[in-house]
């Protein structure tokens, strides 16, 4: 039930699914075509991604380092497609990027939207989420903070290096200031204890916490046709279009809209 609330709250267009150099220690290992896909670790896509971020990507209750969402059901059914392994790297997101040139993934999957200044460092697949951004705040402030120009001299919550952070520095309140978190999950307890006064950020996120937690409730949504991506390194065109292929496969076969729809409940 939860799922299709989700669905009717997000409203959200699905998009259709659509390198600096390789690390020293990048192997030659083949994909299910039998090409070169200059993968970090023979048989396995290794995965960099910010967790917990959920819906898209977070740990199951009760596990250890076994995760779940949106993003992680996707980036596995690909890379089964590709017969391959997953292996999910837990990294900061705004270093996420560096930590892909750097070698230490194959991919970055992790609700990351499609930018012309990202483009200049990544290459992205096509793009496989519709997104936009919103305010998050406490149900008592439901009526005293419905617009973010309601949220004049008041602090504001963003996560470093996204573009929730790039829109609120551009679309500041008078006398408002904005706090900077490492996640988006950091953002949730300074929230409930007033600390701060609102969380900027992705839609989805934002209303997937208002299902699970009663006390908040989305207030605005800002259109900013954002569509997000997986990022590969610019000099792996290979794997790129071995991405794009798989993800095209998803969405014809209709596994793209059995996975929607564990997470956002039935497209309308």
């Amino acid at each position: 039930m939860r799922a299709v609330a989700l669905a009717v709250i997000l409203g959200i267009a699905v998009a259709a699914c659509g390198d600096g150099d390789d690390s020293a220690s990048t192997t030659t290992e083949s994909g299910a075509g039998g090409e070169d896909l200059g993968l970090v670790e023979e048989g396995k896509l290794t995965v960099c991604s910010d967790i917990p971020y959920p819906p898209f990507e977070f740990e199951k209750e009760g596990s250890q380092g076994e995760y779940t969402g949106f993003d992680v059901d996707l980036a596995e059914d690909v890379a089964q497609r590709l017969d391959l392994q997953t292996e999910w790297r837990v990294t900061v997101f705004d270093t996420i990027l560096a930590s892909l040139e750097a070698g230490d993934c194959d991919v970055v999957v992790s609700a990351m939207t499609i930018t012309d200044e990202r483009k200049e460092q990544v290459n992205f697949t096509d793009p496989y989420f519709d997104s936009e951004q919103s305010l998050l705040v406490r149900k008592e402030d439901e009526t005293k903070y419905a617009t973010l120009a309601d949220l004049e001299g008041q602090t504001i919550g963003v996560q470093t290096g996204t573009t929730g952070e790039i829109y609120a520095k551009e679309n500041l309140p008078s006398g408002a200031e904005l706090k900077s978190y490492d996640s988006g999950e950091e953002m949730f307890a300074p929230l409930q204890a007033g600390e701060i006064a609102a969380v900027l950020q992705d839609f989805p996120v934002n209303a997937y916490r208002a299902l699970q937690d009663d006390q908040v409730v989305v207030t605005e949504t800002f259109p900013t046709e954002e569509q997000y991506g997986m990022a590969v390194k610019k000099s792996n065109t290979a794997l790129l279009d071995a991405l794009n292929n798989a993800l095209q496969d998803v969405r014809d076969d209709g596994t793209y809209d059995t996975i929607y729809e564990t997470w956002f409940g039935t497209k309308s």
